[in-house]
């Protein structure tokens, strides 16, 4: 479905009429200045500059009707109408606190069958599918099409993942649904490197240094393809999002990485004493991969904190390195991960992350099997 703004539509459709009744305008007046034999250089230069705004005007058409993806920072009007059309939230209400609003194809469970377990997703817009059109090409909804082939009814998987979130976010939902008493048996917490920035207080002035980029003219500010040129322009000059990734090695190195590891360990402990098996997946920044990754020491620092917690933990570098020659990011301008490697991160997470939670089931059938 096709969402562009009301008064776009109004403006844009005035202009739409503007437009032809300015040729016609030009026409006549080149037409006037010829049969009295005057210069009809003047002439010829306003529809030189209509032809101009004619193909300005299809090129701005095509960026608000046709073109349709999204950017890493969901800065420009045309990202914005990405999540318009294709994101769909479902509200979560819990108890006395805000509800939160997540993207499934699936109703969140208030209660289990007996025997039933469920995983539960959360994380940032990787694992919310930033880019991705269809929830079900999300690697927690092909994780639950694999479970459901190979023990159908046992899993319910959900993903309450937000664009925009971090380690805080996490922790603060995942007290709120143990408050509740929600049904989550397995948490899967999928930690994107990022989620440290905020754990360094000079990421507090990023919000104002994005938003101190936007523009006030209606023309760069409300239009579709002059907002995409804006912002790409701004992209590239602004410091704090030319180099949004290259400060976050060096957070691993410092301060910010002992807070995140002590609001690692407080998750940790809230989902053992609430009966809550925390699982950690850990996303690689794709657009960087190759034999100069320049994250490795983050990962291992995380694996080494899950392995010292005792956090089950699953690294998709090793996962998706072999595959840095192919396309894994939504397009050139959203580094996301995209349909192809989010079908990559659900086979190893139900291969290698997952599978122990199907051999106590799959294990007394197989004895049961031989003793016969």
């Amino acid at each position: 479905m096709l969402v562009l703004p009301f008064d776009y539509l109004k403006i844009m459709g005035l202009w739409l009429l503007v437009l032809p009744a300015l040729l016609y305008g030009l026409l006549v007046f080149r037409r006037w200045r010829k049969r009295r034999n005057l210069p009809l250089g003047l002439a010829n230069l306003g529809l030189s500059l209509w032809m101009l705004l004619a193909a300005l005007t299809v090129v701005e058409l095509y960026f608000a009707v046709i073109y349709d993806q999204s950017d890493s920072f969901n800065m420009t009007n045309v990202s914005k109408k990405w999540f318009e059309r294709w994101v769909v939230k479902k509200p979560l209400r819990l108890g006395n606190y805000e509800g939160i609003g997540y993207r499934d194809d699936v109703e969140f469970p208030l209660r289990l069958e007996p025997g039933q377990q469920h995983i539960c997703f959360i994380g940032d817009s990787f694992t919310f599918g930033h880019g991705i059109r269809q929830v079900r090409d999300r690697f927690s909804n092909l994780v639950r099409a694999a479970l459901d082939r190979d023990a159908p009814g046992q899993f319910l998987v959900t993903n309450i993942a937000d664009a925009g979130t971090d380690l805080y976010w996490v922790s603060e939902v995942t007290d709120r649904l143990v408050d509740e008493n929600l049904p989550v048996t397995t948490l899967v917490y999928v930690l994107c490197l990022n989620d440290i920035e905020t754990f360094d207080p000079k990421h507090r002035d990023m919000p104002r240094t994005l938003g101190g980029t936007k523009p006030t003219s209606f023309l760069l500010s409300d239009t579709y393809f002059f907002n995409l040129l804006y912002f790409r322009a701004r992209q590239a000059t602004v410091p704090g999002v030319r180099d949004y990734y290259s400060h976050v090695k060096d957070y691993y190195s410092g301060p910010a990485w002992n807070r995140m590891f002590a609001k690692l360990t407080e998750l940790h402990a809230t989902c053992r004493e609430a009966g809550i098996d925390l699982r950690i997946v850990i996303f690689p920044f794709l657009h960087n991969l190759g034999p100069d990754y320049p994250f490795r020491d983050a990962h291992e620092r995380i694996s080494e904190f899950c392995r010292r917690d005792g956090v089950p933990c699953l690294d998709l570098l090793p996962v998706l390195e072999p595959h840095s020659a192919e396309r894994l990011t939504v397009n050139l301008f959203d580094a996301h991960p995209n349909e192809r490697a989010h079908a990559l991160a659900a086979e190893a997470i139900d291969r290698e992350l997952l599978a122990d939670l199907l051999r106590p089931r799959a294990e007394p059938a197989a004895a049961g099997a031989e003793a016969r």
